[in-house]
């Protein structure tokens, strides 16, 4: 038996939503689950985000178990258009089979998902639970004046750094972005610019380290030292690790750079040891590292004037207030075929 109970909290259209429509339904109660891409109350979170109303069209690009759209349909309601795209014609056909089942008011397509759907357009919302390379033109051309995307967006040049971006279009046609330190996994891999050297370990492909500014040798030497790095505790939960990760790279500190170590995750500055009169940096000096991870601050030399610099930086977040992802100013650049997300200081 389908239970229709429902463990989120409120009054809204989402918890409304939420309550009359069972999860269960989408996720397989024969035991042939859809796995969804996002948990339920991420899910019911950035649906509230969105600010859904009813009578408005909304576009979901990926389809998944379909319960996301079904639930948008329960609160867009008889006058509104739900339509959900996927490149998957076993995933479209199966959420349109239990739409009808159900009756839930939401229709789904087979199509690529990064052209959006232009005949159903424009939308008043556009939700994508996944992260694209950029941001398709597509989706916002076909976004309402006044419409919201709520998007993954790679939110910087160096690797390893993905958000969630709420964008409104404004009634000038312009756009407006605030960005959320939540992540949806990747559609396809990030484009890494010219600009920014990427190394990998040669004994764990799964390591790796990215600057920019920096050639290959310099950053071998620094992804070196980045694994043998001592580390030692900082005050701080994942979350507050990757609002303290995005403030780092909207204030793009000298030496920035990205990693994935045997410590974690981690974000953090290279540098060279400075001279024997300790008056500038020597180009051929010593390399030191220091980076934070979401439990650590690691660094080599252990008591470098790179570590001493990166602690500063941690006190001067922790002094602004330790602002969040979302307090941070981001910018959305054009080109001819996409957009971008930029968090700026």
């Amino acid at each position: 038996m389908i239970s229709t109970r429902s463990t989120i909290a409120g009054t809204d259209g989402v918890a409304d939503a939420a309550r009359a429509i069972p999860h269960e339904i989408y996720l397989g109660p024969d035991g042939d689950a859809v796995e969804p891409v996002i948990s339920r109350s991420t899910t019911w979170r950035h649906l509230r985000s969105l600010d859904l109303r009813p009578n408005q069209r909304v576009l979901m690009v990926g389809t998944g178990s379909g319960y996301a759209a079904a639930l948008i349909g329960h609160i867009a309601g008889p006058g509104g258009r739900v339509l959900t795209i996927d490149n998957d014609h076993t995933l479209t056909r199966r959420a349109g089979d239990l739409f009808a089942a159900h009756d839930h008011r939401a229709t789904a397509a087979t199509g690529n998902p990064l052209n959006g759907h232009p005949g159903g357009g424009p939308y008043d919302r556009i939700f994508v639970p996944g992260t694209p390379a950029e941001i398709p033109a597509a989706w916002v051309d076909q976004l309402a004046r006044g419409g919201v995307l709520v998007t993954g967006a790679v939110v910087s040049d160096l690797p390893g750094v993905h958000a969630v971006a709420h964008i409104t279009k404004t009634p000038e046609d312009s756009l407006v972005a605030t960005v959320h330190a939540d992540r949806y996994p990747l559609i396809e891999p990030p484009v890494v610019p010219a600009h920014v050297v990427t190394v990998t370990a040669t004994d764990q492909s799964r390591f790796w380290l990215a600057s920019a500014a920096v050639d290959d040798q310099t950053a071998t030497d620094y992804l070196r030292i980045a694994r043998a790095g001592t580390p030692e505790a900082w005050p701080a939960g994942p979350r507050e690790f990757l609002d303290f990760k995005h403030w780092l790279l909207a204030r793009r500190p000298r030496g920035l750079l990205t990693a994935v170590t045997e410590h974690g995750e981690g974000i953090g500055i290279g540098d060279r040891a400075p001279s024997a009169f300790g008056l500038a940096t020597r180009p051929d000096g010593p390399p030191e590292i220091a980076m934070a991870t979401p439990t650590h601050v690691v660094a080599d030399p252990p008591l470098s004037l790179t570590r001493a610099r990166l602690l500063d930086l941690i006190a001067d977040w922790r002094a602004e207030g330790a602002r969040a992802t979302h307090e941070l100013d981001a910018v959305v650049l054009h080109d001819s075929e996409s957009y971008r997300v930029r968090l700026d200081d």
